[in-house]
């Protein structure tokens, strides 16, 4: 007799039983997986350790100074302040020297401008133009030789009929000018500027287009220079020395310090040393220390009201960053030994009862104003002593990362054993189907020749119905 559906011949549920026997079969998948949550919640917890201890090291790198630059040189810097500024305005580079500038401006640098006459003839064919930018012996207008900085030639095709098109001939070949071109009414003017300021940057314009030349040693050309259209120099005074410039920023009169010039008149100019970058580097520090403190507690802590445990409670990795962190904060570090200064505490960080660390403004602000430079030191060290252990822990080939590569490697073999168990139950499956599929049919059998018998028995003379 066939069986076509498991359990029909003995009223079975062999599909309910293999698969209650398969869950059984089963567990050794449900520890596995498991097992790989908990490698997987420690690969995220160790990367969130991971990005605190970065967050340090990025920190503590930025408080150690470059190669050849001292730590007070890496945290001074200066700041300018103008009394006036509508007059001008000044910023302050580290090689500044504080102290007090009165300031005149007498004139501020202006562009050359030259305007041809109206409706100027540009000619026809091909024709040259040659821009030139330099400057004239004695000034404009002078009779002395015009000394070119920059020379550029430009031709005018046939297609050149007007204005319009010799003004884009002249911008497209970036000879150091500008043309524009003015309409007022029914005329048309060109218009050159040149684009620096001051007189070693007048113009001179010669070529086939006579009613667009210039020759600015005569001040001569179909080209005019009007009046309040010459280029001129700045001319200020700094402490009542005379300089002059050919643009209105003046960056080399005094030593780191830069003078952009607004307006004629006197004002004062005002460098100061600025020593927030010390005391906000050292914020900046205990801000990074506190997030990795906090990142750790939470990491390793243990919750007795829900007797859960942080993801890497108890773990080595996690006790060593702390450790060590935490000895660094009450180490002297190397090359403060006969510093007056030694200690995180001397400049008002200190180390509170949760690990975390606090910054007494009052004492960091007045341990800087009273020696500068020996709290730059402290701070520029204590920097480098957490960058190398820092990259310890989160390098290339550092502790966290270790055990990442140690836990992914677990994974990628607990993965490997449940491939392996996955096929073996396959074949578990089958055979219990093949041993119920079995017992389906003897007991079908059996049923089947019961109640042959039975029939039989009652068909015998003499049985009773």
């Amino acid at each position: 007799m066939a069986i076509s559906s498991p359990g029909i011949g003995s009223n079975l549920d062999i599909n309910g039983i293999v698969s209650q026997l398969m869950q059984l079969e089963q567990r050794p998948l449900t520890l596995l997986a498991q097992k790989e949550a908990g490698f997987q919640g420690k690969i995220s917890a160790f990367g969130s350790l991971n990005g605190a201890i970065s967050a340090l090291q990025s920190t503590a790198t930025s408080l150690v100074p470059s190669t050849g630059v001292t730590a007070a040189e890496k945290f001074t810097t200066y700041k300018a302040a103008v009394t006036d500024t509508t007059i001008a305005t000044a910023s302050a580079s580290s090689s500044a020297v504080s102290g007090t500038y009165s300031l005149e401006v007498i004139s501020l640098a202006k562009t050359q401008r030259l305007t041809s006459g109206a409706n100027p003839s540009v000619g026809s064919g091909v024709r040259t133009m040659t821009i030139e930018t330099g400057s004239v012996a004695g000034g404009v207008g002078s009779g002395g030789a015009f000394t070119a900085s920059g020379t550029v030639a430009i031709s005018l095709d046939s297609s050149v009929t007007t204005l319009a098109g010799v003004r884009d001939a002249i911008n497209a070949a970036n000879a150091g000018v500008t043309a524009t071109v003015i309409t007022s009414g029914a005329d048309s003017y060109l218009s050159l500027s040149s684009n620096e300021s001051g007189t070693a940057s007048v113009m001179r314009v010669t070529g086939d287009v006579l009613a667009l030349n210039y020759d600015p040693s005569t001040n001569t050309g179909g080209l005019i220079q009007n009046t309040g259209d010459e280029a001129v120099d700045s001319a200020l005074k700094i402490n009542g020395i005379s300089i002059t410039g050919s643009g209105n920023v003046v960056s080399e009169a005094v030593d780191g310090l830069t003078i952009t010039l607004k307006a004629i008149g006197t004002t004062t100019v005002t460098v100061t040393r600025d020593t927030s970058s010390l005391s906000a580097g050292v914020s900046a520090f205990v801000k990074a220390y506190n997030d990795f403190n906090t990142t750790a507690v939470s990491l390793g802590r243990y919750d007795a009201a829900t007797k859960q445990g942080g993801p890497l409670i108890g773990d080595s990795t996690l006790r060593s960053a702390e450790n060590t962190f935490r000895s660094l904060i009450g180490n002297t570090p190397s090359g403060l030994s006969d510093s007056s200064l030694q200690r995180l505490s001397d400049i008002g960080v200190t180390m509170q009862k949760d690990g975390s660390l606090a910054v007494d403004s009052t004492k960091l602000n007045a341990a800087i104003a009273d020696d500068f430079n020996s709290v730059a030191n402290l701070v520029s060290a204590y920097g480098s002593a957490f960058k190398t252990a820092a990259d310890v822990m989160v390098g290339t080939d550092g502790l966290i990362t270790s055990r990442t590569e140690g836990l992914n490697a677990s994974i990628k073999s607990l993965g490997k054993q449940s491939d392996s168990i996955q096929q073996r139950l396959v074949q578990i499956e089958a055979r219990y189907r093949k041993q119920f599929t079995t017992l389906d049919t003897l007991i079908a059998n059996m049923t089947q020749t019961s109640n042959f018998l039975t029939q039989q028995l009652a068909n015998l003379p003499g049985a009773s119905s």
